[in-house]
């Protein structure tokens, strides 16, 4: 099982790394049915900023381009790699005009990051499509960031790569100190 979880691990990070990757970067600070998020647009463009930098083509959906039909438009592309920064409930992800399901994001070789609340809850232990989540339940913001985010770019910055388990350990540490274990990273599958 370890040998399996270290290849996973391996192959994880080569998409990640590879030249010719697809990145979709997704923020939405603005809705009408749920309070506004003051950080989640520019969380969004602050990590597609690091992907480019890494050499990924990188889509950036922001404001009035995060509707439904623009998130499925830019998911055609089939991106390696998906960034979610917005409002969410179990299973699926809001938009300006909706919710997707994430069954409708599936595919077996995209990972998704979600700094959203409730998204977390209801991730498999198995699945097609990798999930790393913010939280169970609320998803909270700090300087500037949402809190997930806000570790995730500290550990791209410092150079140390995408080993989810690593990566897993290091935002479960650092989040659940600054929230008093409020906020616990959930690493699943759809």
């Amino acid at each position: 099982m370890k040998l399996v979880k270290a290849i996973l691990s391996l192959m994880f990070a080569a998409v990640l790394h590879a030249q010719a990757g697809n990145v979709l970067c997704i923020g939405l600070n603005d809705y009408t049915k749920y309070s506004d998020l003051k950080h989640a647009e520019n969380d969004a463009t602050e990590v597609a900023q690091v992907f480019e930098r890494m050499g990924h083509t990188v889509t950036l959906l922001t404001r009035d381009q995060v509707t439904t039909a623009g998130v499925m438009a830019a998911l055609a592309d089939k991106p390696d790699f998906v960034y979610f920064a917005g409002h969410a409930e179990t299973g699926r992800l809001i938009v300006q005009d909706g919710e997707i399901e994430l069954a409708a994001v599936a595919d077996a070789k995209t990972m998704m990051f979600l700094d959203c609340c409730y998204v977390g809850r209801g991730l498999k232990t198995t699945g097609t499509m990798k999930i790393l989540a913010a939280s169970e339940y609320e998803a909270f913001e700090s300087d500037g960031h949402g809190l997930f985010t806000k570790y995730l770019l500290t550990w791209l910055g410092d150079g140390k790569g995408l080993i989810e388990d690593a990566l897993t350990a290091y935002l479960e540490k650092h989040i659940r100190a600054e929230t008093g274990g409020w906020q616990k990273p959930v690493l699943g599958y759809i």
